[in-house]
């Protein structure tokens, strides 16, 4: 049962340094983040999201004015702005905190959501704009399960895990094991986006009468996260790559989209789209031969 438990709730901290850069819209300076140092020691989802054990830099790959909220991966700090799409920034900005839970404390994930618009706005390709929306899913997810220290390749290694905890809830275990295993195979299957795995033992979980009102609070916050935030920008990326799939006929970068698109389709439920999608990468000679692998497991986890 060990390997079940190695969850930390945070990690360590990526190796990163900041410069203090000009607002290209707004007042006053803004903070460009740079990876200083990490690894992949994590593992990484079957939508291709890759984590390293000493947390997440996309948690700090988006630079954000203090003054006006303009948003933009750091690495677009410099591109100047059009003084005639200034207005159109402005919009996007104003859209996008409409949707915040807190209109003046932004999340990392809402901090997406205005890169992502104001990409839109600045007529960023469709590809980029679907990057920055599954990155937001990912920061959902980070803090919804935090980190898998041990290393979770996949979902075939998340449906592994998965099965060695069924066989141990099987036992008679201290009421502190079982929700100990029960919150964190909650985590492994929302990693490998098995929603009703996730759910069934999310909900086990909250109905123990042993919790502390710590766990319980995080139960809540994993069901919350996992079932309502992380689902937006799902949905906001299948649009993204359904556009850039549209602009494009072939190469390497269509591939991936195909394939992502199909596994978000999986993940929000959209059991038809995701198959086909999954039998289309099948065929697709762009699509390396580690992405078809990983469209054979969740073709036939779904049920062709």
């Amino acid at each position: 049962m060990m390997v079940i438990l190695l969850f930390m709730a945070t990690a360590l901290g990526t190796g990163i340094r900041f410069e203090e850069k000009p607002c290209p819209h707004g007042e006053g300076t803004v903070r460009q983040f740079f990876k200083v140092s990490g690894n992949t020691l994590g593992g990484y989802d079957s939508d291709l999201a890759v984590y390293s054990t000493r947390g997440q830099f996309r948690e700090h790959a988006v630079s954000t004015c203090p003054s006006s909220y303009f948003s933009v991966l750091g690495t677009d700090l410099e591109r100047e702005i059009p003084e005639v799409l200034r207005g159109a920034v402005d919009n996007a900005i104003a859209r996008s905190r409409s949707t915040w839970a807190r209109p003046d404390e932004p999340k990392v994930w809402e901090r997406y959501d205005t890169a992502a618009r104001i990409a839109t706005a600045l007529g960023r390709d469709h590809f980029a704009v679907a990057e920055l929306y599954l990155n937001a899913s990912w920061t959902v997810r980070d803090a919804a399960v935090g980190v898998y220290v041990g290393g979770l390749n996949g979902p075939q290694a998340a449906r592994e895990i998965l099965s060695v905890g069924e066989s141990e809830l099987a036992k008679t275990l201290p009421p502190e094991s079982i929700k100990l295993l029960r919150y964190n195979l909650a985590r492994v299957a929302h990693r490998g986006g098995f929603n009703s795995d996730r759910d069934r033992h999310i909900d086990a979980y909250l109905a123990l009468t042993t919790l502390t009102e710590s766990e319980r609070a995080a139960g809540r916050k994993l069901r919350r996260l996992a079932r309502r935030i992380e689902p937006t920008y799902q949905r906001a990326a299948a649009l993204a790559l359904q556009a850039a799939i549209a602009t494009e006929q072939s190469g390497p970068r269509v591939a991936q989209a195909r394939y992502q698109l199909a596994d978000v389709h999986r993940r929000l439920g959209e059991l038809d789209k995701a198959r086909q999608g999954f039998k289309d990468t099948l065929t697709d000679t762009e699509s390396p031969r580690e992405v078809r692998d990983l469209a054979a497991y969740l073709l036939e986890e779904i049920g062709k």
